[in-house]
């Protein structure tokens, strides 16, 4: 285990590596850049060169990467262009509201997905199969910034009511915080569930049809123990690995729900950065997100020898 660990570890570097090329070079590609974006609109060549200057910028391509890099290995992730301060202030600042989002979407995606995957599983072609999949389809088929929109616009014309604008950190007022943020990480989870049902139906009807299980039915065994202590847990190999890219995609920031609900996260964060042209921030962010997802990847992969003792990495 430590082995695959430790190969999987020095793995993720070379992904790390060329991300940091490839958002180094598309942020100087792109039309315009962070002077254009931080002088007046018509400002003078003078002026522009000269922050060009300020900045680092009108040093070769080559030189401003390695001295990024260079920085980026021994900790300091640079400095923004526009507040002057070290990003990683930035990332600490906006990262408790991205994580407690993703965290509380997550777990209502699976309180609404397994039950009704494994309902739609045991109950194949009928009533309730047919309403199960029809629930995943609605919920693939709806987009999370109009259900969004819908959950902040209708009970403010219905019932006078609008959530929170203001952000609370969780520690100091928890009731307040929570208050903000239950229906955002409703509208995400339930956004998230559809792709999740249909997993766990059609993993857990491959398992169903599998010989053990005949076995155990003919046991005599209690159809609940076939389902939740035999069925369930290999079915759930391909449901981690979904439910992995899920929180992965979650942590690296849900933007418009972010921008929707006015939550001070790490998606906005990137949005605001990238209309501002702010190249360290922007890498920072992206260098971030190719770690979380490695991460969740290494993780969701480990926890595939939890669920089928078979599996053993090498």
């Amino acid at each position: 285990m430590q082995r695959y660990v430790l190969r999987r570890a020095l793995n993720m570097l070379p992904v790390l590596f060329g991300l940091t090329v490839a958002v180094f070079l598309v942020m100087r590609v792109i039309p315009g850049d962070a002077a254009s974006a931080m002088l007046d609109e018509s400002p003078t060549a003078a002026a522009k060169e000269e922050l060009r200057r300020q900045l680092g910028l009108d040093r070769p391509l080559a030189e401003q990467y390695l001295t990024w890099v260079g920085g980026v290995l021994h900790g300091d992730l640079g400095t923004s262009f526009w507040t002057n301060r070290p990003v990683s202030g930035e990332i600490r600042r906006t990262a408790p509201v991205t994580i407690e989002l993703a965290l509380l979407a997550s777990l209502a995606a699976l309180v609404v997905a397994l039950p009704i995957g494994i309902l739609s599983a045991v109950k194949q072609d009928t009533v309730w199969d047919y309403l199960g999949r029809s629930v995943s389809i609605i919920a693939l088929s709806v987009p999370s910034f109009w259900l969004g929109t819908l959950a902040v616009v209708l009970p403010a014309i219905w019932f006078k009511w609008v959530p929170p604008v203001t952000y609370q950190p969780l520690w100091e007022h928890p009731r307040q915080n929570l208050a903000q943020f239950w229906l955002p990480a409703l509208v995400i989870g339930a956004g998230s569930s559809g792709a999740m049902m249909r997993m766990t139906r059609s993993a857990l009807l491959e398992v169903l049809r599998q010989d053990y299980i005949r076995t155990a039915r003919a046991k005599g065994l209690a159809p609940r123990s076939v389902i939740l202590r035999h069925a369930l847990k290999n079915a759930m190999v391909p449901v981690i690995t979904m439910f992995g890219a899920l929180v992965g995609g979650l942590l690296t920031g849900a933007v418009i729900t972010e921008t929707i609900f006015n939550l001070p996260g790490f998606g906005s964060l990137t949005i605001n950065a990238i209309s501002q042209r702010d190249y360290p921030q922007i890498q920072a962010n992206v260098l971030m997100f190719g770690l979380v997802y490695t991460v969740i990847n290494l993780l969701v992969d480990l926890s595939y020898a939890m669920l089928n003792p078979r599996i053993r990495y090498g």
